[in-house]
């Protein structure tokens, strides 16, 4: 009666919408002898093969996606069941999961989404984070660094000091590659069964921001002080491995910078707005990773990027943005926790930054312009506070002159119209002097006021 059962459900799914899933199911367990690992053995092996064929036709239509999303609901039902636990979900995430996201990835984005979103529900609820850790990080940094051609296809574990690197993966990995995904042992044909890099990079983004959610919502009490600090602990590790993994992309070709820039960078940044320092134990050394400190990186990565060419230049303009857009508000940029040793970091103090926006604007790239002007206008909304742009003289008033020594009629032409243009914080030029913020406040006005005459030209 049970493979009766079994092979009746599973013929059903294409039929069933996935909000009906979990109910059914509760009412099979409830009045058949089906236990539920043995419900979920069945449905985990029929998967394989739906997957295939949807491999195989190189498409999914509707009755094969609907089937894949019920299925998908039933197993991750399942996996919450009390007498299932973190071996079915290491099944599940091998057989089932990852192949999906291959899938998702080339044929339905939506799909993707979808069961990321069941398969963190499942993590989150049954606490089973050092699964991911053992598992779907490394599986999913190894990608990076073969997609990125930071490592080498035959290089499976590499030797030494080697082995630490975030790309190498232990034997036990590499055997549940070849006995999940169907890739042989040769290691050139291993790069088949990895992620391509922007779909390895959305998979580890997702994953952080669904251990961030869990670690932020946890309650601090004591009954779950062993649960919060798994998640803690797998957190501040995903995140120690996804800024060293930003180093690393930042510097190589378009493709990584792109990944990093729209998947890595914005779920670090979140992660740093709600805690401002990690601590992560790496070969038992305790280590912090800071936003100060990240961010030092990251801007010495943007330095590199300036000196070359003009593709290098907008994308460090475009992580620059992104920083601000996450860091600006509130005006400082200082770690309320500095135990990492770093020195204090205020990106507005550095000349470069200053330099390489006055070259921006002055561009023959109207995008390179715009980047460079709304970094400028960013940095002036801040609180200015005790800061001092090494570039840029102070001008003090120098007594009641009708006209500030040093003045060209040019300058005083722009100071009059820049007020007349409401610029709030411009007092009167004539009465007294400016300071280097105002000054910028008056050139953002003239300046945009010659791309508008200029696009009207």
């Amino acid at each position: 009666m049970a493979a009766a059962v079994i092979s009746s459900l599973s013929k059903s799914f294409g039929q069933i919408p996935p909000s009906a899933i979990p109910p059914m199911l509760d009412c099979i367990l409830t009045s058949t002898a089906v236990s539920s690992s043995s419900l979920f053995s069945s449905i985990l092996d029929d998967l394989p093969d739906l997957i295939e064929s949807g491999n195989r036709d190189g498409k999914l239509d509707s009755d094969r996606r609907n089937s894949i999303a019920s299925m998908i609901g039933a197993l991750c039902h399942l996996l919450t069941k009390a007498n299932i636990g973190r071996e079915e979900l290491q099944s599940f995430l091998w057989k089932g999961f990852i192949p999906l996201m291959k899938m998702g990835h080339d044929f339905d984005q939506e799909l993707l989404n979808q069961i990321a979103d069941s398969f963190f529900d499942v993590v989150q609820s049954i606490h089973a984070w050092e699964v991911l850790e053992e598992n779907l990080v490394p599986f999913s940094l190894r990608s990076i660094g073969l997609s990125a051609g930071i490592i080498q296809n035959g290089d499976l574990q590499g030797t030494g000091l080697d082995r630490s690197s975030l790309f190498y993966v232990s034997s036990d990995l590499i055997e549940k590659l070849i006995e999940n995904l169907h890739v042989g042992k040769d290691c050139k044909l291993f790069i088949s069964g990895y992620f391509p890099l922007p779909l390895s990079c959305h998979v580890l983004s997702i994953t952080l921001d669904a251990a961030l959610r869990n670690f932020q919502a946890a309650p601090l009490t004591g009954s779950v002080s062993e649960k919060l600090s798994s998640v803690k602990s797998f957190t501040a590790n995903l995140l120690w491995n996804l800024c060293n993994v930003t180093e690393r992309l930042l510097l190589q070709g378009s493709e990584s910078r792109s990944c990093t820039i729209g998947f890595l960078l914005p779920v670090i940044f979140k992660a740093f707005v709600s805690q401002s320092s990690f601590e992560i134990s790496v070969h038992r050394e305790i280590h912090i990773m800071s936003r100060n400190l990240f961010f030092m990186r990251v801007w010495k990565c943007c330095r590199k990027l300036f000196s070359l060419g003009s593709l290098e230049r907008r994308d460090a303009y475009r992580i620059l943005s992104l920083y601000l857009s996450y860091f600006s508000c509130g005006g400082t940029f200082q770690n309320a926790n500095m135990s990492d040793g770093a020195e204090e970091f205020d990106i507005r103090s550095e000349k470069d930054l200053w330099n390489e926006i006055k070259r921006g604007l002055v561009d023959e790239e109207g995008l390179v312009r715009k980047q460079s002007l709304h970094i400028l206008k960013t940095l002036l909304c801040m609180d200015s506070g005790n800061q001092h742009h090494s570039d840029i003289s102070e001008k003090k008033a120098q007594g009641k002159h009708s006209v500030p020594h040093g003045v060209t009629k040019r300058e005083l032409w722009a100071y009059k119209e820049a007020k007349s243009l409401g610029v709030g914080k411009i007092c009167n030029a004539v009465d007294s002097g400016m300071n280097s913020q105002q000054q910028w406040e008056a050139f953002v006005l003239l300046f945009e006021m010659l791309e508008e005459l200029m696009r009207k030209a």
